[in-house]
């Protein structure tokens, strides 16, 4: 009879303890036991040192002989469970009475488990999932992104389109302009209405903020110059401010400047506009105007005020945008008017463009990089000699 007289395991410092075997020769073990040593031992009394141990599983191709050595060595146990037979023959060639048979379950760590590798399974699913999801949404975000950017870009012509696409050759009269948006739709707003031997007006607005709804403000504001009859900048504005009213742009506002020229004058009416600069050549000074009336859109029964100047030979008028007194610098300082009435001041004996050149370059230098928050519009007209 072929009996088990105790199963030793060895770990990776080869460091050795006695295993558990039950009454079913099963044996647990778990990844930090490297080997198990199987110490056998027989009843047989005639010649047992000529036993030979022979051991087999569905592991190996072959039956092992383990020659006339009573201890089985198992190394390189699978995880899970693996089964193995173990026999003796005699020295006169008789089998054991039985043959033994062992069942190793060598449970391995917590992350080459079948649990734990289902786990990573779905874990990989859900990735490749959210992966998917998160390609799709960004795709279309881009499709988005495209798709407006070409609506910006067609919302940007179309606003170009409604500015001045050259300036007017007026006798008597030096014009320069200059428009930065500070985004792809600017809420400025510019533009001149001559017609020789009538009127001669120039016009400079400012829509709340900018974007697309204050470049609706500016279609409509041109389309409404356009609808009322050229007169008194009062009465124009009065009218601009019923029609802006009643399209009803909610909290948006329309500020609008409007000066008609004589030959000798100009009347001025302005809505919430930062104040007009007056150069007159005779005084060499520069007069600051500001026309307190309230932007277009407010109230519909609103009077607008205005003034009137004289306008000879050599003065100069300079229309802004509140874009260009309160650009920033790196230190968050706001240019202010009074830089801007002394660039003004400075330059107004040269020409209309110079003056404009002026003021330009007085902003870049200014902001030194600094991306305008506000649009900047400039109109300069001079009286020619």
């Amino acid at each position: 009879d072929l009996n088990i007289l105790n199963v030793v395991g060895y770990d990776n410092e080869n460091s050795f303890k006695f295993l558990e075997i039950d009454d079913k020769n099963n044996i647990n073990i778990d990844n930090n036991i490297n080997s198990i040593e199987i110490n056998l031992l027989t009843n047989s009394k005639i010649k047992p040192e000529q036993i030979k141990y022979y051991l087999s599983s569905s592991l190996y191709d072959d039956i092992l002989f383990n020659g006339y050595n009573n201890k089985i060595n198992l190394k390189s146990i699978p995880f899970y469970s693996s089964k193995f037979e173990i026999y003796a023959i005699n020295g006169s060639g008789i089998k054991s009475n039985n043959t033994i048979e062992i069942s190793v379950y060598n449970a391995p760590p917590w992350w080459l488990r079948i649990e734990t590798i289902v786990g990573y399974i779905i874990l990989l699913i859900g990735f490749v999932s959210f992966f998917v999801k998160y390609r799709e949404k960004k795709t279309k975000e881009r499709m988005e992104g495209e798709r407006k950017s070409a609506e910006l870009e067609e919302a940007k012509e179309l606003q170009n389109s409604l500015l001045p696409k050259v300036l007017p050759q007026i006798e008597g009269f030096d014009i320069s302009t200059y428009l930065k948006p500070a985004t792809e739709i600017g809420g400025d707003y510019y533009d001149f209405f001559y017609k020789k031997g009538e009127y001669f007006y120039a016009i400079c607005g400012d829509a709340t903020g900018h974007g697309v709804i204050s470049g609706i403000m500016v279609s409509v504001t041109k389309a409404g110059l356009h609808g009322v009859p050229m007169g008194d900048p009062t009465k124009i504005l009065g009218q601009l401010n019923r029609i802006v009213k009643r399209v009803n742009f909610g909290r948006l506002r329309m500020s609008l400047s409007v000066a008609k020229f004589n030959k000798s004058a100009v009347e001025l009416s302005s809505a919430a506009m930062p104040p007009t600069y007056f150069f007159s050549s005779k005084s060499k000074k520069v007069e600051e105007v500001l026309v307190p009336n309230l932007p277009l859109g407010g109230i519909e029964t609103e009077k607008f005020d205005g003034v009137k100047k004289e306008f000879k030979s050599g003065d100069v008028m300079v229309m802004i945008s509140d874009g260009l007194p309160e650009l920033p610098n790196p230190a968050n300082d706001l240019l202010d008017y009074e830089k801007v009435q002394k660039c003004i001041k400075d330059n107004a004996e040269k020409s209309a463009d110079e003056i404009k050149e002026a003021l330009v370059y007085l902003s870049d230098e200014w902001a030194s990089g600094v991306m305008n928050p506000d649009d900047i519009t400039i109109v300069v007209i001079k009286k020619a000699a």
